[in-house]
């Protein structure tokens, strides 16, 4: 999120949001662990803020993008691996296992990028359609006095889908929701070409920030920066957990292969715990 435009989505969360619709009492089972364990804020590079995180199955990194325009592959201890531009106000970040390639969401224009990290440079662009059920502004537009924009992104393999599967996103405001995206991956070799919103979860949370899928579970995990909670739900919208969630401002969220949980904080730093949940 653009610090230029934190206070008019605080005015506006205040005034017109009220109490949090969310308040749960039971909290997010972690281990929060010493610099031995590699626990704790892993961010050696001061990334500047940090607003979305995956984990890279394939070559067992982590990948985080910020707001100020750059992609940094890093170790799970911190450590740097490489660094790439990529113009845009970069909110959320997911892999495609199966490819490899990662999609960023950039904020503001709405559009999903598709990112080489072989190459270290954006392969195509996929603008997401604001249409939807006869609405042609239905996904509202930024404006310089309210923040609105896609917030995370989640891609959800199918083998029987002949895309390969499809996105989850996370609208910030007006409305706040998750909504499941297709996105042309095979159908079309074009640089350019539209995604489209084809359902909306009917699950409700406010600035749903992060959010990841889990393949265990077959279930979304995604974390609300204005209210500090995570959810667990179903690919249908069903909610399945609460908790009350710990970090900062957090606007990005992975678990590696290890069970390791990582935060990425808008505000600074990259948080490294022990997911206790028991799948």
């Amino acid at each position: 999120m653009k610090k230029a435009a934190i206070l008019g989505a605080l005015t506006f969360f205040f005034i017109f949001c009220g109490q949090p619709k969310h308040s749960p009492s039971v909290r997010f089972p972690y281990l929060w662990l010493d610099v031995q364990g590699f626990g704790g804020d892993i961010d050696k590079q001061q990334i500047p803020e940090p607003s979305g995180i995956c984990y890279h199955p394939q070559r067992n990194t982590l990948f985080v993008v910020s707001d100020e325009g750059f992609v940094f592959e890093i170790n799970k201890d911190g450590t740097p691996v490489a660094k790439h531009a990529v113009k845009g106000d970069l909110e959320a970040i997911t892999v495609n296992p199966e490819t490899g390639l990662l999609y960023i969401a950039v904020e503001g224009d709405d559009v999903i990028l598709e990112f080489d990290p072989e190459r270290g440079e954006v392969a195509r662009r996929f603008p997401v359609s604001r249409e939807f059920q006869g609405n042609p502004n239905f996904l509202q537009k930024q404006t310089d006095t309210h923040n609105n924009g896609i917030e995370s992104i989640a891609f959800v393999p199918d083998e029987n889908h002949p895309e390969g599967g499809t996105f989850y996103v996370g609208n910030q405001w007006d409305p706040p929701m998750i909504m499941e995206v297709l996105v042309p991956l095979k159908s079309s070799y074009a640089q350019e070409v539209e995604a489209k919103i084809i359902r909306v979860l009917p699950f409700e949370m406010d600035d749903p920030a992060g959010m990841y899928y889990d393949f265990e579970t077959n279930h979304l995990n995604i974390v609300s920066d204005a209210d500090n909670i995570f959810v667990e739900i179903t690919l249908e919208g069903k909610l399945i957990k609460e908790y009350a969630f710990l970090g900062n401002d957090q606007e990005g969220i992975c678990r590696d292969n290890e069970g390791f949980l990582y935060i990425a904080q808008d505000s600074g730093g990259i948080i490294k715990i022990k997911d206790l949940r028991k799948h």
